[in-house]
């Protein structure tokens, strides 16, 4: 029997979720079974960030010239302040607005009808204030519940095939997302939009990391598993993106020379 290549399985889940014309997607939905918005873990010990704002002392077109990918930090300690507004001014709440009839949270990053199906860990080192160790971001409340204690960067390291770079970060920012929260509305093709949405809030990351004077890298390769039972991750919960935060071996963020990656 030939064995299915890894290439022809995505090609057939992308055929299998076009849309066309003669096949018209069922767009109804049972409310009763409309998934939780947030993810809360009770009784988790919480952390109140400051940097509930979006100030930014920099111009956007100065900061998509000065945007790349950095692969070299320098451990150092980082203002809690710094991470607070990293978050809000990313993924944050900032209020609510109407979609399609219905009332959402509005975040600064696009989602498809405002379901925002991800959810932001943060393997955190050297910061002010706060405890190393692995937090989820509670955007409703800006707080971090603490996931569990202890430098976690070199597991993180191997288990992203040996991207040594993390190590030196300050923070691993692990988006996962609750597919069923964007699916259970859009079907087969809400698989498409939750990894839109990753995309978007990544790029989100880059361009604030670049203007708090921080280095972003993203990682996409990854073992899944290893990294979903770190987190020990709820069913129907999955890791799907990384995106490293840490310091610049210059102290001048501003002399970084643009790059085309």
């Amino acid at each position: 029997m030939q064995k299915i290549r890894e290439q022809d399985i995505a090609r057939l889940y992308h055929i299998n979720s076009n849309n066309v014309k003669d096949r018209i997607s069922d767009f109804s939905v049972n409310m009763d079974r409309k998934p939780m918005r947030f993810r809360t873990y009770l009784n988790s010990k919480r952390v109140g960030l400051p940097g509930r704002d979006f100030r930014l002392d920099v111009s956007l077109g100065d900061v998509l010239q000065r945007r790349r990918s950095v692969r070299e930090f320098h451990l150092r300690p980082l203002e809690l302040d710094v991470l607070g507004r990293l978050l809000h001014t990313c993924y944050g709440v900032r209020g609510h607005r109407q979609v399609e009839e219905q009332w959402v949270y509005d975040r600064p990053s696009p989602s498809a009808g405002g379901l925002y199906p991800l959810e932001l860990y943060v393997a955190a080192q050297a910061v002010g204030g706060l405890t190393d160790g692995i937090y989820h971001y509670d955007a409703r409340a800006h707080e971090l519940e603490i996931r569990q204690t202890g430098i976690y960067h070199k597991e993180i390291a191997d288990m992203t095939i040996g991207q040594q770079m993390v190590c030196d970060a300050n923070l691993v920012v692990i988006i996962s997302a609750v597919f069923q929260r964007t699916m259970w509305k859009y079907g087969q093709r809400g698989y498409r939009y939750v990894w839109l949405d990753a995309g978007h809030l990544g790029q989100n990351l880059y361009l604030v990391a670049v203007a708090l004077g921080l280095g972003p890298v993203a990682i996409g390769g990854f073992f899944d598993n290893d990294l979903n039972r770190l987190l020990a991750l709820p069913a129907g919960e999955e890791v799907v993106y990384l995106v490293c935060v840490g310091q610049l071996k210059t102290s001048d963020a501003r002399r970084v020379p643009p790059s085309t990656d």
